[in-house]
């Protein structure tokens, strides 16, 4: 492992790394929440401005996540919803939670995917590990972001890290939730 690497693992094993979580949706809100929870500080971007002023008013617009629960979060300063991506550039990791609804063809329209790699790869840097939650077909990860990624000049597995980590979400499931279902990154 580099030394971007070694340092991003001090960094999360200390509770000192930075989070994104880009989509304050029924994925990305929860996540943020749980990651806050963890003890982390997170920068919660969408670019529904009304979701992020809502949220930082400690209002919710998710059914997994209570307003009690944002404002809790809100109030340790560890979390703050952004509508513009220049935050990403002072996280140590980032995660995309955005939609990907199908299209007519019956496969996943990656568009909001792809305008989150675009907000995300001009504040990419050294160490950054840079994670795809959103529901994709195989390959998302390696065709778009790590060539996006690479073809900025950084090199993933040295520079910058790159992951996918399936979405485990199940709105409204009393039962399982973010916090207690595993995830495979």
């Amino acid at each position: 492992m580099t030394n971007g690497g070694e340092l991003l693992r001090r960094r999360i094993e200390e509770r000192t790394a930075k989070v994104a979580v880009v989509g304050m949706g029924y994925v990305g809100l929860p996540l943020a929440m749980e990651v806050v929870r963890a003890g982390f500080t997170v920068s919660g971007v969408d670019v529904d401005v009304s979701k992020v002023d809502g949220l930082n008013s400690g209002r919710s617009h998710v059914l997994d996540v209570s307003e009690e629960t944002v404002q809790k979060a809100r109030a340790s300063g560890r979390f703050t919803a952004y509508s513009v991506y220049d935050v990403v550039g002072e996280a140590d990791c980032v995660s995309i939670c955005v939609p990907t609804p199908l299209k007519k063809t019956r496969d996943p329209d990656i568009s909001f995917v792809t305008q989150a790699v675009a907000g995300v790869l001009p504040h990419l840097h050294h160490g950054m590990l840079l994670v795809l939650e959103s529901t994709t077909y195989p390959g998302t990860t390696e065709e778009l972001i790590r060539s996006e990624v690479e073809r900025s000049g950084l090199r993933v597995g040295e520079d910058v890290f790159v992951a996918f980590s399936p979405e485990r979400v199940d709105p409204g499931n009393k039962v399982y939730n973010t916090r207690n279902t595993p995830k495979v990154l």
